[in-house]
């Protein structure tokens, strides 16, 4: 971990409903967790890093709602909150809406990679363009936080040739970043800690994603699903729990991949960070 004020990037969406019917769960169970994430995260004086859109009622709208309380309260500031956007979602903000933010997260805007004309209007809404700024996105956005949370997260349905979530935590494990995988809540973080145990999920095959997300053929840009997927599979395995680096001993990191309860989640991922804080802080003496 790099600096002083330590990021957390927050990977979070809900999985279908059938499974968190399945569960014994709801969409208000992943959005309770990751509030009382982010609370907690900001009070213990971290800063919070979120990737994703903007749309009504969403993830960075609950963000932005607790933000806003916190201002009130003199407890966080915009410097506290990255949002990164992918383009075309940051150049569709009208001028009340980034002066409305500016005052609630810093806002990082994600360029389109190198290649993807901008100034084709109908990229805006295809999906192996979509796809290639999301990836441009996480990259930015692993290279600039200091450890990752992974909750929740669709198995199908993404904008990518791999589930966000996995993708996320995957990037997030191949850079040496602390993660922490909050397994309890089912869809894609539950994939992650499955593979990490050495399992094969049938969701990460291309055979499987070509059955459930719509234009996947599409999003597999060069053809090479089926490779990306089994080298995602091979490095969570390699990884295995011992390769999340985040503080926590193997029992604590199970028992993160299989409870439920939010405020234990809270408490096994400040656990893990104030042990990474203090050795850092304390370097052991040569």
């Amino acid at each position: 971990m790099g600096d002083t004020r330590y990021t957390i990037g927050i990977s979070v969406s809900s999985p279908a409903q059938p499974e968190l019917v399945r569960l014994g769960l709801s969409e208000h169970h992943i959005r309770h967790v990751f509030i009382e994430l982010v609370r907690h995260v900001l009070a213990s004086g971290w800063d919070v890093a979120y990737g994703g859109d903007l749309r009504r009622a969403g993830y960075t709208e609950a963000l932005f709602d607790l933000v806003r309380t916190y201002n009130r309260r003199d407890l966080a500031g915009p410097e506290r909150v990255r949002s990164y956007l992918h383009w075309p979602v940051w150049a569709d903000l009208t001028p009340k809406q980034r002066a409305d933010l500016a005052n609630i997260a810093t806002l990082v805007e994600v360029d389109a990679p190198p290649g993807v004309d901008i100034s084709n209007g109908r990229l805006r809404e295809d999906p192996p363009t979509i796809a290639l700024c999301v990836e441009a996105m996480r990259s930015r956005m692993t290279s600039e936080i200091d450890a990752r949370v992974v909750i929740g997260g669709r198995t199908w349905g993404q904008r990518g040739p791999v589930p966000g979530v996995v993708a996320e935590a995957d990037i997030a494990i191949a850079g040496g970043l602390p993660v922490f995988v909050a397994g309890g809540y089912g869809g894609a973080a539950t994939l992650v800690a499955e593979t990490l145990r050495g399992a094969s999920p049938i969701e990460l095959t291309a055979g499987f994603q070509r059955g459930h997300t719509p234009d996947y053929d599409r999003l597999d840009l060069e053809g090479n699903a089926s490779s990306v997927l089994a080298a995602v599979v091979e490095r969570l395995h390699q990884a295995g729990s011992s390769g999340l680096l985040n503080g926590l001993e193997d029992d604590e990191n199970e028992w993160l991949m299989e409870t439920d309860d939010a405020d234990e989640v809270v408490a096994l991922v400040l656990r893990g960070l104030r042990r990474l804080t203090d050795a850092a802080a304390h370097p052991p003496k040569e």
